[in-house]
């Protein structure tokens, strides 16, 4: 007999049978010429060659990677990489990340789930605006049982400030329906849309602007909603062929919360398995937070590091 929380998990989610057909029989051009090639996983097989070898030739465990110790808080050399990449660019953050206000899971799905869970009540509402990642509904709604409440941006430029005006739209109309909203989402740079180039504006769009991040914080201090910034996409705004200037990535690390926003509204989340191809090699997710929110779930698999060429901190793989 299974709890009755857990009932209407038991039903499969589309999204994840799709991934499982795919992912169970991936194309390869001489073992499986009949598999499939699928455009809906974010995965960045380009660079699996050379970082296979990079890990095989680097890869170095050590006894104190086999105790509690590497997960509880984490390794040394794991905070140490972190922060490094975390109080420089293009993070830049005003106020310099400290090892207190990061929380590491097994990747941000989990650290979403951990999110929604503690600041969310059963029935409260998250605010996204469309087109989202649909991951996010089973995120909000798998364990925290929180509604989506997705913002249609039709007719909007999505990262515009005017765009603003949809998302207090949605929160008014759910409150008439008896939903509280409790955050909103922003995922910059942004998934699914990526880089493109705008039809109502003649430059590239995928990240926020700094202008618009502000409006988007008035707005959640306004309300007295949390401000979830995805930021796991940080690192990879290049230029291409198409696009060579591409709109600057902003971190909500770097705009002063001063007269906009309680710092204690603000959460920000950042993975590594985009920029660097670790799918299945877990890594951390982060969260900097400026007060405790909840007691997280440890991460229980082994750590890893590897032997840093260039002999500065070890940069963590940690498999967590």
């Amino acid at each position: 007999m299974l709890s009755s929380r857990v009932q209407d998990t038991l039903i499969p989610s589309p999204l994840y049978s799709a991934f499982a057909r795919a992912l169970g029989n991936v194309y390869h051009l001489t073992n499986n010429p009949d598999g499939i090639i699928s455009m809906g996983i974010a995965e960045n097989t380009l660079m699996y060659n050379e970082l296979a070898t990079f890990l095989d030739q680097n890869m170095k465990i050590t006894p104190d990677l086999l105790g509690y110790g590497a997960v509880i808080p984490g390794l040394p050399s794991l905070f140490q990489g972190l922060l490094r990449l975390y109080n420089s660019a293009p993070f830049n953050p005003v106020i310099p990340v400290e090892q207190s206000h990061l929380e590491l899971t097994g990747g941000c799905s989990a650290l979403l789930d951990n999110l929604f869970w503690s600041l969310c009540d059963e029935g409260d509402g998250v605010l996204i605006g469309k087109p989202l990642y649909g991951g996010f509904s089973i995120d909000l709604n798998t364990r925290s049982k929180v509604e989506l409440i997705s913002v249609s941006l039709k007719n909007y430029e999505s990262y515009s400030k005017e765009a603003v005006g949809r998302y207090e739209e949605e929160l008014i109309n759910a409150r008439k329906e008896g939903i509280k909203i409790r955050a909103m989402v922003l995922c910059t740079p942004h998934n699914p849309l990526g880089q493109y180039t705008s039809t109502l504006m003649e430059i590239d769009v995928r990240c926020y602007s700094r202008d618009a991040m502000i409006e988007y914080m008035r707005l959640c201090q306004k309300y007295q909603i949390h401000l979830i910034s995805d930021e796991i996409y940080a690192l990879t705004t290049v230029p291409t062929d198409d696009i060579p200037n591409p709109t600057t990535f902003t971190s909500l690390l770097s705009i002063p919360k001063d007269n906009l926003i309680e710092p204690t509204l603000c959460h920000i989340i950042h993975g590594m398995s985009k920029v660097s191809p670790f799918h299945s090699i877990l890594t951390p997710g982060l969260l900097r937070k400026w007060r405790p929110i909840g007691r997280f779930n440890i991460p229980s698999k082994p750590g890893f590091t590897y032997r840093n060429p260039s002999n500065r901190v070890p940069i963590p793989l940690h498999h967590i």
